[in-house]
């Protein structure tokens, strides 16, 4: 009886389980795609290195999953608390960094970035905001490994309150 349990289960299984499906995705916290003329370069930051790339006239073929474009995960569903909502992403950072915020009403919006002891390096974004979801990019390959703070402030068109957010992130090189 055993036995043909087992010889059923073994039949039907293939038809009642349903695989995990993997989509291309660049799982790093950092890549890009480029293409000309001559060809295509495709990376990531964290790739293993006994990936092989291979090359002929002009067409590169990569191990591994990858995406033709940047796609920036983690910045399009901000969720907004009572102040609103403000995201880096990727930390660590190697060479770019994006940051959004999204807030409840208008007003003026500063980011600054601070090194780890707190001396104010720039003032990396300044503008009046209306509504919506903002993402910038920032460079960051010109500074240092290390850690380091990007504050927004905000200051409300209706009341004249200020509201200040700080997120700390990490530079790698």
């Amino acid at each position: 009886m055993r036995k043909l349990l087992l010889i059923l289960a073994t039949a039907v299984a293939p038809f009642v389980m349903n695989a995990q499906m993997l989509t291309p995705t660049v799982i790093a916290s950092t890549g890009g795609f480029s293409s000309n003329a001559n060809g295509s370069l495709s990376y990531t930051v964290g790739e293993m290195t006994m990936v092989q790339t291979f090359s002929a006239n002009g067409n590169i073929l990569t191990q591994g999953f990858q995406q033709p474009n940047d796609n920036i995960t983690g910045l399009i569903d901000l969720t907004q608390d009572a102040f609103g909502s403000f995201v880096i992403y990727p930390n660590p950072a190697v060479d770019n960094m994006w940051f959004g915020f999204q807030l409840p009403e208008a007003g003026k919006v500063q980011i600054t970035l601070y090194d780890a002891i707190g001396q104010k390096i720039s003032d990396v974004y300044h503008t009046s905001y209306d509504n919506g979801k903002i993402v910038e990019q920032l460079n960051v390959s010109m500074y240092a490994a290390g850690v380091y703070m990007l504050t927004m402030t905000f200051v409300s068109d209706k009341d004249g309150k200020s509201h200040i957010s700080t997120k700390k992130f990490q530079v790698i090189n």
